[in-house]
């Protein structure tokens, strides 16, 4: 740390105490000024945002941090709701909506003639559900029926993988329901 003062002082005076001693404390403090402007920079994008910028956009949306929420999902909900905005067709509903849940973690299945709207996320993408249900509900004309659900893991998904490339997915057999035992023995 102090390296970083001392680089400004003359060669003669860094040998002498009194100077080390203030290049120790200055050296300190131009590195928490340089923790501070990162931390700043950081903060006007959410995707790298820390905590404090998190929530002070939390603050401007009119949400907060629940206590038990991690920082990753904050951030999550946080993009979320920024991102919000009516959309104008169907394919821009689309479109937010696997932007919001990633492509492959969701289905949305639009019944036109029956004003019906159902949007199937994966577990993988569960704590987004009821943030998803509210911000549609919102998003879409009042004579729809929307109809949010979980999608969880069968085992004809499963059984095709190795053991390590479930690990590598970070895969948890809890996931997978115990009413799901039916396509047990499908397979």
């Amino acid at each position: 740390m102090k390296q970083t003062y001392e680089k400004y002082l003359p060669p003669f005076v860094k040998d002498t105490r009194e100077f080390q001693i203030l290049s120790n404390i200055e050296g300190e403090i131009l590195e928490e000024e340089k923790q501070a402007k990162e931390n700043l920079e950081a903060d006007q994008w959410i995707i790298i945002a820390t905590e404090r910028g998190l929530k002070r956009r939390a603050k401007l949306l009119g949400t907060a941090k629940e206590e038990e929420e991690r920082l990753e999902d904050f951030r999550q909900r946080v993009l979320f709701l920024w991102n919000h905005h009516s959309p104008y067709t169907y394919f821009h509903l689309l479109d937010w909506v696997e932007g919001i849940c990633d492509k492959e973690n969701v289905a949305v299945d639009m019944q036109h003639n029956n004003y019906y709207l159902h949007i199937e996320i994966r577990l993988i993408k569960k704590q987004l559900q009821e943030e998803i249900k509210k911000t549609v509900r919102k998003m879409i004309p009042a004579n729809i029926i929307l109809d949010v659900t979980l999608r969880y893991n069968l085992y004809g998904e499963l059984k095709p993988y190795t053991y390590g490339q479930w690990k590598e997915r970070k895969f948890r057999y809890i996931d997978l329901r115990e009413e799901d035992e039916r396509y047990w023995s499908i397979y």
